[in-house]
């Protein structure tokens, strides 16, 4: 299997880039002290392939690095021999997808406006089961392999290190009776329950708000602790979905994510409003 690059491994590789530059060195240089092909340097530098200890401490002594570079090598190092959360991508998924499934593994944030279903983030198995039998046209592969990818993705809420998520729902979503009254009660059920993890912000945006944002459909916004890991826009679509990178049309999105945030109903409101759309299904 191939290696992936991460962001851990990236930071890295950024790195060994910089001081061989810096150092006027090739990557030939680097190929002939490390006996190995230059593909293989050039890949520690992408952040495909994780150098050995030996490797960095041979690498950093032909860069001549200082005491300060070491050390921040040695800390990147570590950090990109953390093993990242397994995710599961079914054969056939767009590229785009797949990437956004990588950027969320890793991210530390993650803002969701959902106009149309609830968060993949937030489904129970049942629900997702329904999305995706409905959506078949657009799998490549069994539909439940999409939902053991979608599910698997819930693990960051978890992990030791969960992801911090705020989604906003449209009231529809919660209105609307996917597969049935008893998989949308348990779905209902299940929102209530996550909104209770100090990582996780649900809130509900109301009929009666009216029109908001653009009102042309859903978007993620993911994000990082490191300043040197900007924030990017994940917009998803039937059969793909896009990025969009640039940094003023990523603060639009942020913008109008805190301007809805702003007019939707608050946590404990949001709460109780599922909770009655639970009751309602029995």
């Amino acid at each position: 299997m191939p290696s992936t690059p991460t962001r851990r491994k990236k930071r890295l590789g950024q790195l060994l880039a910089r001081l061989r530059n810096e150092a006027d060195k090739a990557l030939a240089d680097a190929s002939k002290l490390l006996r190995v092909a230059e593909p293989t340097v050039s890949r520690y530098e992408t952040g495909h392939i994780r150098p050995g200890w030996a490797t960095l401490q041979a690498l950093l002594a032909l860069y001549a690095a200082s005491d300060d570079e070491r050390a921040e090598a040695a800390s990147l190092w570590e950090d990109a021999g953390e093993r990242a959360t397994r995710i599961v991508t079914p054969s056939g998924a767009p590229k785009e997808y797949r990437a956004f499934l990588r950027a969320e593994a890793e991210a530390d944030t993650a803002q969701t406006v959902e106009p149309h279903v609830v968060p993949g983030l937030l489904q129970t198995h049942a629900y997702a089961r329904s999305i995706n039998a409905t959506g078949r046209q657009f799998h490549t592969s069994a539909p439940e392999r999409y939902v053991s990818a979608r599910l698997s993705r819930q693990a960051r809420l978890t992990s030791p290190a969960p992801l911090h998520l705020h989604v906003l729902i449209d009231e529809s979503v919660i209105r609307r009776v996917v597969g049935g009254a008893e998989v949308m009660r348990e779905q209902l059920n299940h929102l209530v329950t996550a909104a209770e993890r100090d990582n996780v912000t649900i809130q509900i945006v109301p009929f009666d708000l009216g029109s908001y944002g653009t009102m042309s459909g859903g978007f993620t916004i993911i994000g990082y602790s490191d300043p040197d890991d900007p924030p990017a826009v994940y917009l998803e679509y039937a059969g793909g979905g896009s990025w969009v990178e640039n940094v003023s049309d990523v603060q639009h999105f942020a913008d109008m994510f805190a301007e809805i945030a702003e007019s939707a109903l608050s946590v404990e409101d949001s709460a109780e409003l599922i909770r009655a759309q639970a009751k309602v299904l029995g």
